[in-house]
């Protein structure tokens, strides 16, 4: 059960991502929260700490969600990884689209805020581990290499998606194309 400065935080979340930094005001995050007024500010006397306590909670949600996927993920081979990777890409432009444009404002914010970065990037190197465990296993040469450059292709494919949707068929073709390419070549 979440405790009330976790609901704040992810109504917090919830805002950032279903209409932007812009409105990430206290207010907001109240009203999202179903909270009385002023119940954001109790916890959050500025917004800026309001900003790094959604950092922190989102990478923690986000070390939580990847936790669960590498539990029950272990790939064989390209193909396998690929279908994963794509059912994660669907996912996150459908059922958690909020959560991936709020994802992607907290990136802005971090390149503009640099003090931000430190938890964003803890949560994003555990991800990268799990994922190079996965390419070494389906026999990748190069996993590190590998996993860098398959990250940086779901970051862009996704953000390139969410701003331009493309056809969702063509999605799976793309990633296997790209593992198969860069797990049989070593990148």
């Amino acid at each position: 059960m979440p405790s009330r400065q976790e609901e704040l935080l992810d109504a917090a979340i919830d805002v950032l991502g279903s209409q932007g930094v812009r409105a990430l005001t206290h207010r907001a995050v109240d009203a999202a929260a179903g909270m009385p007024f002023g119940s954001a500010a109790n916890y959050f006397k500025t917004r800026d700490a309001l900003i790094s306590a959604v950092v922190e909670r989102f990478a923690e949600r986000d070390r939580t969600a990847w936790q669960a996927i590498a539990g029950f993920l272990h790939p064989t081979d390209p193909g396998e990884l690929a279908a994963a990777l794509t059912a994660y890409v669907r996912r996150a432009l459908g059922p958690e689209r909020a959560v991936t444009v709020a994802r992607y404002g907290l990136f802005v914010e971090a390149a503009l805020r640099p003090a931000l970065q430190e938890h964003l990037a803890a949560s994003a190197a555990e991800l990268r581990r799990w994922a190079t465990q996965w390419l070494r296993d389906i026999g990748s040469t190069d996993p590190d290499g590998d996993c860098t450059a398959i990250m940086d292709y779901l970051d862009g494919l996704i953000l390139h998606q969410l701003a331009f949707p493309g056809p969702p068929d063509s999605l799976m073709v793309a990633m296997d194309r790209t593992v198969r390419r860069l797990c049989t070549t070593g990148g």
